[in-house]
């Protein structure tokens, strides 16, 4: 007699281990938060469903009333050039951030009327005219955290500008990027 093999075939899948994993990594993220070592796989993707091809697919549209487009174009940008000032102190307190700007001679070369202060709930933008030839800048697009204002004081040497917090914590960096953004 030959011994003949019979082989079954199935579309099941053989045993899933995956249940055991999917749990374990589940339970390593559970006990170990954003210290897991799983933690990049904790997010859950939510979006629709790919539909296989490459080429970009509309989720949706929404019509922008003419004030919320001036509104959303205001906090992306502001109309000055880039950035000249480039050195400065800031110093994190609970409730705001000072920044210092050493400009030897500022409080009898300008006027207040020469310093404007721009400033929307996530940027800022410092000009100070008749210092230089060329107007000094200093502007943030994105700051760390969101503000509900923005004031400076003009000293004999230098400038010192405040933004007020919108909610207390700690700020490492002014700008989210941690540097100076050219806007």
């Amino acid at each position: 007699l030959h011994n003949h093999h019979i082989l079954k075939m199935t579309t099941e899948s053989p045993i899933e281990d995956t249940s055991e994993a999917q749990s374990a990594l589940q339970a390593n993220i559970e006990s170990k938060g954003k210290n897991a070592y799983y933690f990049a796989h904790a997010h859950k993707a939510n979006g629709p469903k790919w539909d296989g091809k490459a080429e970009p697919k509309l989720l949706s549209m929404e019509k922008l009333s003419v004030d919320e487009k001036t509104l959303r174009k205001s906090h992306t940008s502001f109309d000055y050039h880039k950035s000249n000032i480039t050195s400065y102190a800031f110093a994190d307190g609970t409730k705001s951030v000072k920044l210092y700007i050493e400009m030897d001679g500022v409080g009898e070369k300008c006027s207040d009327e020469d310093i404007i202060l721009d400033s929307t709930e996530s940027s800022f933008t410092l000009v100070v005219k008749n210092f230089k030839e060329e107007d000094q800048v200093l502007s943030f697009g994105k700051l760390t955290a969101n503000i509900t204002g923005a004031l400076y004081k003009k000293k004999e040497d230098r400038i010192i500008v405040t933004l007020k917090k919108e909610n207390e914590g700690e700020w490492h960096t002014v700008n989210d990027k941690g540097s100076i953004e050219v806007v």
